[in-house]
């Protein structure tokens, strides 16, 4: 009965002598039966083994704990363990029991870190979500102040009205999004992604920010020419990255005299597709370059330090990879690569 449980057996005498042993707690330590039978219970766990000794010095009855074994090699393991007393022939015996919690410790180490996981990365994204929310909710405020303008002019346009208007909605739409996206990462962990015509994304991402780019007096080139462009993504996300990157080339560009952007999309190698969003601006400082992706490094005054970084892990959690380089026309120039559907 003692070989054949699934838990480790082992039978005491009232001195602490090991009096017999199942092969699956011998195994537990390391040892073969027959090098443990008639030694000290201390050879396999020193604490259990002194408490064991004054539990029969007080007469107080044993109780369930966890506590660590000591194998053959000299390592230590967790185990669980439950003495009983027993009465045998008018003598006393004690039986233990022993679990190996390596595997329960394990998993819930394992439990442990990915809830930690979860939590900073719905930390980071409740950090980025201030930054992500200021340029949809700063183009609402910019249209509807716009639209109001218009209602004050005598020579009335409504259909201008109404195009700001439809602006602002899209806005609001989008804010919606990016909420939605949180939300389904919170409840499960991930955001869906489909099937979706990236050159379509990218040029809607651009008209997010088209109020932004006039206001600043940049001109804008869009050149989405690449074919096939079919990829994988969360929409919002890849539109988040689009709008982070061209919103950095504009307020880059504020203090220059040339203020140029190109948006623009490419095959690559066959199975990728490139995004380009090239500025005209002052450059990178060299002392940011290699940490640019990294959180909370910025060049702006009052910047947080999140949109890239977010970029970076929303574009490697498509399977893709983003990085800058100079702009030999000078300025710079933020690429993305994502896999094509299916190559």
């Amino acid at each position: 009965m003692m070989n054949a449980a699934f838990d480790g057996i082992i039978a005491l005498d009232e001195h602490g002598v090991v009096r017999s042993i199942s092969a699956e707690a011998a195994s537990l330590f390391g040892y073969a039966p027959g090098d443990v039978v008639g030694r000290d219970f201390g050879m396999l766990t020193p604490e259990a083994n002194q408490r064991h000794r004054d539990y029969l010095r007080r007469g107080t009855p044993s109780i369930r704990r966890q506590i660590e074994g000591l194998r053959e090699d000299g390592s230590v393991f967790p185990i669980e363990l439950v003495v009983s007393e027993v009465a045998c022939d008018g003598e006393r015996l004690f039986i233990a029991l022993i679990r190996d919690l390596s595997s329960r410790r394990r998993f819930e180490q394992g439990v442990q870190e990915l809830q930690a996981n979860r939590l900073e990365l719905i930390e980071n994204m409740a950090t980025g979500l201030a930054h992500e929310l200021k340029q949809p909710l700063t183009a609402i405020g910019a249209y509807l102040n716009f639209a109001r303008r218009h209602l004050n002019e005598k020579d009335l346009s409504i259909e201008k009205v109404e195009e700001m208007l439809d602006n602002a909605d899209a806005q609001v739409f989008r804010v919606a999004e990016i909420m939605d996206n949180l939300r389904q990462f919170i409840a499960r962990g991930e955001t869906s992604k489909a099937p979706q015509n990236l050159n379509a994304v990218i040029r809607t991402a651009c008209e997010f920010t088209d109020a932004l780019a006039k206001e600043h007096h940049v001109q804008t080139a869009i050149d989405l020419e690449a074919s096939p462009d079919t990829v994988v993504i969360n929409k919002v996300q890849i539109q988040q990255v689009v709008v982070n990157l061209k919103r950095n080339a504009v307020e880059a560009m504020q203090n220059c005299e040339r203020r140029e952007m190109r948006v623009s999309t490419r095959l690559i190698e066959g199975n990728l597709i490139r995004a380009d969003v090239t500025d005209t601006g002052p450059g990178l400082p060299e002392e940011i370059k290699d940490r640019l992706f990294e959180q909370f490094t910025t060049t702006k005054p009052h910047g947080l330090g999140v949109g890239l970084s977010i970029s970076r892990s929303i574009i490697e959690a498509h399977n893709g990879k983003i990085w800058a380089e100079p702009n030999p026309g000078g300025g710079t120039i933020f690429s993305f690569v994502l896999p094509l559907e299916g190559r």
